[in-house]
């Protein structure tokens, strides 16, 4: 299942950017254990989503929970289940198994 985890900065982004770099090594552990499919901050810069592959919605709870944005307080996060209806034939299977394809 699909998940769309909605960043939002409650800091400033000074306090935000002191932890840039452990959320990029947490994105990057993300990517690397396929749970992560897509990231990118939003602009201007109030937050970000992170596009989650996880088999239940207490397993993308815990991944989102455990970005240091989240433990260190500056950002909140908000998931919101997202199983897709429609898809392009270029978008991979298990991204929507049970989507139509369209196109």
């Amino acid at each position: 299942m699909l998940f769309l985890d909605i960043l939002k900065y409650v800091r400033p982004v000074e306090e935000v950017d002191a932890q840039l770099e452990p959320h990029r090594d947490w994105l990057k552990r993300g990517f690397a254990s396929g749970h992560f499919l897509m990231a990118r901050r939003h602009d201007p810069r109030i937050g970000g989503v992170i596009l989650i592959k996880a088999e239940t919605l207490e397993e993308a709870r815990a991944l989102a929970a455990a970005d240091p944005f989240i433990t260190e307080g500056v950002a909140e996060y908000d998931l919101i289940a997202w199983e897709p209806t429609m898809r392009s034939a270029d978008t991979p299977e298990d991204w929507g198994p049970k989507a139509a394809i369209i196109g």
